[in-house]
């Protein structure tokens, strides 16, 4: 892993002393990123930094990957490539031997990408790679390669080949594309590229090469799940501790405010949980919790742990508790507390994914916490 940030590192240091000049790229043909990065180098840069570039190298994936390989022989392994390593099904190097496969989500994943057509088990892609990068701005123009509007990059089908796909049994496994079609965000016209590509200071092109009035672009970070700040645009929570008698009863209210999709979304075993601990000036604890997620189960009825297992036969779905779009939930919890004593009480709300289902490779994030104390009841 330190050797791949290292290079990375390295590539990204490279690329600004590479003089932009046009690139005689033949139909059919990949154009590796650094290449792209050239000119486009704050674009570069930040595509770097993202799940997309990292879709192939990262070590989680590639754990996960060859788990999946292990379980189900190559044809398991293309289930992952489809998405994490697209140029497979446009080069065909099914052995991971070329450096340009290693890309993972690349330049031309995207702007070679001409149509998405959606279909029961998620969407097919169809790439044609060449001289010509497609994008949202009209009338572009360019230096190093032929450029047309594409329309599909203004819409949210763009990103539904890789986030909506269900297995041979029609078993719902990342649905993010068909939860945003219910959304309000979708009636509303807003797009995945609305939350997850925001429009951001930088230049299209390095001005060295040619300045341009407007110095936006949209944002190729694309952060998603594993970002706070994307979490904290999406719920919102508020909580009301009050006494009932002997009882102390904490509501909790959470609501799904700004995303366009269930929370959390992706793969199954992704979990937002709610805990609410209490203190009491008598030495008294206690603590409840709730978990919102999609659960599968394994063809002997065992919950999976792992994402490789989300993608074996027999798999089934259990239960799906996760927060819709636009949904408010509200959780009561009620605690046995004496009217005398004073109440602390701590709410907590976390996001966690633990791909390969130990604490290694788990991320864990604070989302929100809040503490309020209770005085004793009044007499």
């Amino acid at each position: 892993m330190r050797l791949i940030v290292a290079l990375s590192a390295v590539v990204a240091l490279l690329v600004p002393v590479i003089p932009c000049r046009a690139v005689p790229i033949a139909p059919g043909q990949l154009t590796p990123s650094d290449i792209c990065g050239t000119c486009h180098r704050d674009i570069y840069r930040a595509w770097r930094t993202s799940a997309h570039a990292n879709s192939m190298e990262g070590v989680v994936f590639l754990s996960i990957f060859r788990d999946l390989q292990a379980q189900g022989g190559s044809e398991a392994g293309r289930i992952c490539l489809g998405c994490h390593a697209p140029y497979v099904g446009i080069n065909h190097d099914e052995k991971l031997e070329k450096q340009i496969t290693w890309e993972g989500v690349g330049c031309d994943a995207c702007h070679s990408l001409v149509s998405v057509e959606p279909s029961v088990s998620g969407a097919t892609q169809v790439f044609e790679p060449g001289p010509v990068k497609r994008g949202p701005i009209r009338d572009a123009a360019s230096m190093g390669h032929d450029v047309a509007y594409s329309e599909l990059h203004t819409k949210a089908l763009v990103c539904a080949g890789c986030h909506e796909f269900r297995n041979g049994a029609g078993v719902p496994i990342i649905t993010t594309y068909s939860e945003w079609e219910k959304s309000a965000a979708a009636k509303n016209g807003h797009t995945c590229q609305t939350c997850h590509m925001g429009l951001t200071r930088a230049n299209v092109v390095d001005p060295k090469v040619k300045r341009l009035a407007i110095s936006e672009v949209n944002l190729h970070e694309v952060p998603g799940g594993h970002s706070l700040e994307q979490l904290h645009k999406a719920l919102a929570i508020t909580m009301r501790p009050s006494r009932d008698g002997n009882d102390l009863v904490v509501e909790v209210r959470i609501v799904n405010k700004g995303a366009g999709h269930a929370v959390p979304t992706g793969m199954p075993g992704r979990r937002v949980i709610l805990a609410v601990d209490v203190r009491t000036s008598d030495g008294k604890t206690a603590s409840e919790k709730r978990t919102y997620t999609r659960l599968l189960h394994d063809a002997a009825g065992q919950p999976i742990e792992r994402d490789a297992q989300c993608f074996a036969p027999g798999v089934s779905l259990a239960s799906d508790t996760r927060i819709g779009p636009d949904e408010q939930r509200v959780e009561n919890f009620r605690f046995p507390v004496s009217p005398d004593a004073t109440a602390q009480v701590s709410l907590r709300l976390n996001y966690e994914h633990a791909p390969t289902g130990g604490a290694e490779d788990r991320t864990w994030i604070t989302i929100f916490s809040e503490e309020r104390t209770l005085l004793p009841a009044a007499r």
